[in-house]
C-alpha cells in the first residue's frame, strides 16, 4: 500500500524537511523522515548535507578527511551545506583519560537528553550545532597537532569550495588558521570559537608587548560571531593575562559582530604552576593597551569608557558567565547595550544580583527572555535581599525560560508565577547552591498540589519543569503533587528531585512547645545509629525509588488522557539542614542503597508505550556499589559485637519496613505504593 507521504508534491516534503531540521544537533527526527520512503530520502536531501562536522588531529587525518567528505559531497552536494564544524579527533585514549579526570559526563542519551541539559548549553541563542558543550565550555578544548601551512591551505580551500556555508565552528583548539579567518571575513561566515585565546597578551610582568598580528586578526575580525573564553589574570612564570581586558573592549565594539560570549574566569591546564601564589601575591600591572609604545593606557582605556558610554557599545544578545563574573555585572553593563540582551547566565554573588536588580528596575533589560541566575543566598545580614530578588522579578518583561538556584522564597516564586508564567516555556527551581556537593537542599518554597495548580492555571505554555518536591511516602498529599502536574496543558518534560528528610527539621523545630529535638542525641554523640527507629523507617522509605515507583508516577502526571509528557525524571536527594545527625560515611552508604534515580520515556511512535530505565550515574562514582557493600556486610553479621557502629539499628529499620522474605534480604526492598484512593 502507498503510503501518503508518497502523494505529497515534493515541495511540501522539502518544508517538512525543513522544519525537522531546525531541531537538535542529533537530528533523530529529520533521519527518521528520510527513512519513511524514497520521496523523503529525496525530500531532505538539502536538510542532510546542511551540517556536517570535520574531525581533525594529525594531518593524517585533516587529509583524510577532507578526500571523505570530498567524495560524499561530490556531485553538487556542497551547495547544501550551510553549517560546518571543525572539532578533533578524539582517540579511545583520550576519550579514557577525559573520563576519568572528569572532563567528560555520561553519555547516556536519557541522562543528557536535549531538554534535560542542567548546563548553560540552552542559553547560548544560536543553532543547536554551533553551540558548545558543557565539556567545551568549562573545559579547555585540545588543541590539534598540525603545523604545516600546506594541511591548512587544504582545509580553506575546502571551505571555499562551500558556497551557501553560514556558520563555521571552530572547536579544533585555540590556534585558528589565518586562512580560515581570512575567508570567513570575505564571505561573511559567522565564525563561533569553543577556545578563544590570545597568546601574545599572556606577557612578562614588567615587559609589555604589542599584540601579534595573528591576534589583532582574530581579535577584530568582522565575522566573530561567538566565543567561550577561558582565561585569568595570572599565569606562573611571572607572567600575567589580559585576555580578560581584551575581551571587554572587543564587546565595546572592537569585535564588531560579536553577539554570544561565555565568559570563564579560570586556571586552566595551560597556566598550572608552583608559582602561581607569588604571581598573585605581586599583583598585576595595569594593561598598556594592544600597542604599549604607540599608544599609552590612560587614552586608550579613556577611549573606550568613551565608547561604551555612548550609543556605540556592544550589541551583545547573549552574555554567560558560569562561574563569577569578572569586574562585576556594572562594569559589563557599561561596554554593551543591555537591553539588547536575550539570554544572561550569572551569579547573585558579590553584588551583582543588586546591580542586576537596578539595572532591570530602570527598564534596561527589555528584550531579555532567558535568564539563569545562581548563588541566591538568603544573606541575613542585608534585610533588603529578599525585597531585591523580588523586585529584579517583577521588573523583568515576562520570560520564556528561567533556571533560579539558591534562596527563592514563596513570594519570590508567587511573583514568578504571576508576572512569567504566561509566557514561559521552560522553568528551573532549585534551591540547592552550586558549592553543596552533596546534594543537600533545604526548600525554601514548597512546591505542594496548591502551589503547581496555581503555576498550572498561569503557565498555559510550559512544557519543560524541573523543580524539587517532598516524598511524603507516597501518601495523599504526595499524589496532589502529581495530580497537580497533570493539569499543565502542555508539560512535556519533567525533572523530579524527591527530597526526604532524616527526623523532622531542625530548623523549623520549636523547642519550647515541642520539647527537645528528637535528633539532639543523636547529633550531640555524631552517632547516627542513635536515630530513633521510626525516623530510619521513614528515612528508608522515602527514600526508596524503584522502577514500579517510578511508572506509577509518571502514569499519574500523564493524566491518562493526555499524551503531551514524554520525558520523566526522577532524582531522591537527602534534604539536611545544619548540625543534623548521619553525615558519616556508614550512614550514607546505608541510604545510597535506596536512593535510585529513573528516566521514564514515552515512545514517539506507540504512545501508549512507556519505557523506564535505571540512571546509573552513582554507579559511576562507586556510590551504589559502597551501599551494596555496606548492606550485605550488615546482613552477614550474626553477633552484636560484630556491628562496631551500631549498624543493627539500620538493620532493624530495614526489616521493619520490608520483613526479610529470602536469604539476601537486604536485595529485596521496594518503594512503597502510591495512595491513589480518593
Amino acid at each position: 500500500m502507498t503510503s501518503p507521504l508518497e502523494l505529497l508534491p515534493l515541495i511540501i516534503l522539502e518544508r517538512i524537511s525543513e522544519y525537522l531540521d531546525d531541531q537538535p544537533a542529533t537530528r533523530q527526527s529529520l533521519r527518521a523522515f528520510c527513512l519513511t520512503s524514497k520521496s523523503c530520502h529525496a525530500a531532505t536531501e538539502s536538510q542532510r548535507f546542511s551540517q556536517i562536522e570535520l574531525k581533525i588531529r594529525y594531518p593524517q587525518y585533516l587529509h583524510s578527511a577532507l578526500t571523505r567528505w570530498n567524495d560524499i559531497l561530490a556531485g553538487g552536494q556542497q551547495r547544501h551545506v550551510r553549517r560546518l564544524k571543525i572539532s578533533e579527533f578524539e582517540t579511545a585514549e583520550d576519550k579514557d583519560m577525559a573520563r576519568k579526570t572528569g572532563r567528560h559526563r555520561q553519555k547516556e542519551d536519557l541522562y543528557k537528553e536535549a531538554g534535560d541539559e542542567w548546563n548553560t548549553r540552552h542559553y547560548f541563542q544560536v543553532h543547536d550545532f554551533c553551540r558548545p558543550s558543557y565539556e567545551e565550555m568549562c573545559y579547555d578544548v585540545c588543541g590539534v597537532r598540525i603545523s604545516q601551512s600546506e594541511s591548512w591551505d587544504a582545509l580553506s580551500h575546502f571551505i571555499g569550495e562551500l558556497p551557501g556555508l553560514q556558520d563555521l565552528v571552530w572547536a579544533a583548539g585555540s590556534y585558528v588558521p589565518p586562512g580560515v579567518l581570512s575567508i570567513t571575513a570575505e564571505r561573511g561566515i559567522r565564525l563561533h570559537v569553543y577556545d578563544f585565546y590570545l597568546p601574545s597578551l599572556v606577557q612578562a610582568r614588567e615587559a609589555p608587548e604589542p599584540i601579534s598580528t595573528q591576534d589583532y586578526t582574530l581579535y577584530t575580525l568582522p565575522s566573530l560571531y561567538s566565543i567561550t573564553v577561558r582565561a585569568s589574570s595570572f599565569v606562573p612564570g611571572g607572567k600575567v593575562s589580559y585576555i580578560q581586558d581584551a575581551v571587554i573592549q572587543m564587546v565595546a565594539r572592537r569585535a564588531p559582530n560579536l553577539a554570544h560570549l561565555c565568559m570563564v574566569p579560570t586556571t586552566g591546564s595551560r597556566e598550572l604552576g608552583s608559582d602561581l601564589d607569588q604571581t598573585v601575591s605581586l599583583g598585576r600591572p595595569n594593561w598598556k593597551g594592544f600597542f604599549p609604545e604607540q599608544v599609552d593606557s590612560t587614552q586608550e582605556l579613556e577611549g573606550v569608557t568613551a565608547r561604551s558610554s555612548s550609543s556605540s557599545r556592544g550589541k551583545l544578545q547573549t552574555l554567560v558567565f558560569p562561574m563569577y563574573v569578572p569586574g562585576g555585572i556594572e562594569h559589563w553593563a557599561r561596554h554593551t547595550d543591555f537591553s539588547r540582551l536575550s539570554s544572561l547566565v550569572m551569579s547573585w554573588e558579590r553584588g551583582n544580583g543588586i546591580a542586576l536588580t537596578t539595572i532591570a528596575s530602570q527598564g534596561n533589560l527589555k528584550y531579555l527572555k532567558k535568564l539563569r541566575l545562581f548563588c541566591i543566598n538568603d544573606d541575613e545580614t542585608k534585610s533588603s535581599q529578599h525585597a531585591d530578588i523580588n523586585l529584579l522579578f517583577s521588573s523583568l518583561n515576562p520570560l520564556e525560560r528561567l533556571d533560579a538556584s539558591g534562596y527563592i522564597g514563596p513570594t519570590t516564586f508567587d511573583i514568578i508565577t504571576r508576572q512569567h508564567g504566561p509566557g514561559l516555556r521552560a522553568l528551573k527551581i532549585s534551591s540547592c547552591l552550586p558549592y553543596d556537593l552533596d546534594g543537600r537542599e533545604s526548600l525554601l518554597v514548597t512546591f505542594s498540589g496548591p502551589v503547581l495548580e496555581k503555576l498550572a492555571a498561569n503557565s498555559p505554555h510550559l512544557t519543560h519543569l524541573d523543580i524539587s518536591i517532598n516524598r511524603t511516602r507516597g501518601d495523599k498529599h504526595e499524589v496532589a503533587i502529581y495530580r497537580a502536574l497533570s493539569r499543565f496543558p502542555r508539560l512535556e518534560h519533567v525533572a523530579l528531585r524527591l527530597g526526604f528528610r532524616v527526623g523532622p527539621d531542625g530548623e523549623s523545630w520549636d523547642k519550647e512547645s515541642n520539647g527537645p529535638h528528637p535528633l539532639q542525641l543523636a547529633a550531640e554523640e555524631r552517632d547516627s545509629s542513635k536515630i530513633p527507629l521510626v525516623y530510619l523507617q521513614e528515612a528508608f522509605s522515602n527514600g526508596a525509588i524503584d522502577e514500579k515507583l517510578a511508572r506509577s508516577i509518571f502514569e499519574v502526571i500523564a493524566g491518562g488522557k493526555r499524551n503531551t509528557l514524554r520525558y520523566l525524571r526522577l532524582q531522591p536527594f537527602r534534604q539536611m539542614t545544619p548540625g543534623d545527625p548521619g553525615n558519616d560515611s556508614i550512614f550514607r552508604s546505608t541510604l545510597i542503597w535506596f536512593n535510585r534515580s529513573f528516566v521514564c520515556k514515552r515512545d514517539s511512535q506507540r504512545l501508549s508505550e512507556v519505557t523506564v530505565h535505571e540512571l546509573d550515574y552513582l554507579a559511576d562514582f562507586g556510590c551504589l556499589a559502597d551501599g551494596e557493600e555496606q548492606w550485605s556486610y550488615m546482613a552477614s553479621a550474626t553477633t552484636d559485637e560484630d556491628f562496631w557502629h551500631g549498624e543493627e539499628a539500620y538493620v532493624a529499620a530495614f526489616k521493619a519496613v520490608w520483613p526479610p522474605k529470602t536469604k539476601e534480604w537486604w536485595r529485596d526492598w521496594e518503594s512503597l505504593p502510591l495512595d491513589l484512593g480518593e
